[in-house]
């Protein structure tokens, strides 16, 4: 990919979605039952988020499996669209990608899981421990922060998530950074708990060179 010009992200989520207000983004909610592997009962499950407003892009996500990858599609029958929202679901497209995603998994109590970690907008990421609230969010990579050219934001643009196993108590994800002058592929292993671990992994291609580079940035 690094050895290919940068392909800009914009126009992927259409601009009358990129023009709703906050409400009616507030107003788009994932079906907490449709979560993805709650019917199968597994350690770990995946809720999703809608493009739109703040969120200008839209992502890949793929489901790691014994026999290899496979993509998660999105669909409209994963979200509730909700009063000032009820118009809109007709409108999107039925190719449309997902935002983001969440992990949840029983970490406060048997009978519920709650959410532990995060990957939402450009590289950000964040998780939360047992008992917890989240504070810090992470990013994958800072380039030129306070420079005077500006700051680029690198993103995430695909995942692969590992299918866990019914007695897992970590999960494994993997993602696919790209910008302006850097791909990368990245893995975070995530380990909730009393205090919730990511082992995080990456190497980094240039397509150019960068004058600052700042790894393991927080917000």
């Amino acid at each position: 990919l690094s050895q290919t010009p940068y392909q800009d992200p914009k126009g992927m989520v259409p601009k009358w979605l990129l023009e709703i207000n906050y409400d009616q983004m507030r107003d788009i909610r994932f079906i907490p039952d449709k979560g993805y592997w709650r019917k199968d009962n597994l350690p770990f499950e995946l809720q999703f988020f809608h493009a739109g407003l703040y969120f200008d892009r839209t992502i890949k996500i793929n489901e790691v499996t014994a026999a290899g990858p496979v993509p998660i599609k999105f669909s409209t029958d994963l979200f509730n669209y909700e009063k000032s929202a009820r118009d809109l679901k007709e409108k999107v497209p039925a190719d449309f990608g997902f935002a983001g995603f969440r992990i949840h998994c029983n970490i406060n109590t048997p009978s519920y899981k709650d959410e532990v970690a995060v990957f939402l907008g450009a590289s950000y990421f964040r998780a939360v421990a047992q008992g917890q609230v989240y504070g810090l969010s992470a990013r994958g990579l800072a380039i030129d922060t306070a420079q005077p050219s500006g700051e680029e934001f690198p993103w995430f643009r695909e995942f692969w998530i590992q299918r866990p196993e019914p007695k897992d108590t970590r999960i494994t994800v993997y993602a696919l950074l790209d910008s302006q002058r850097v791909t990368g592929a990245y893995s975070f292993v995530i380990t909730p708990g009393k205090e919730t671990l990511q082992d995080v992994a990456c190497t980094l291609f240039l397509r150019k060179p960068v004058d600052k580079l700042g790894l393991v940035p927080l917000t």
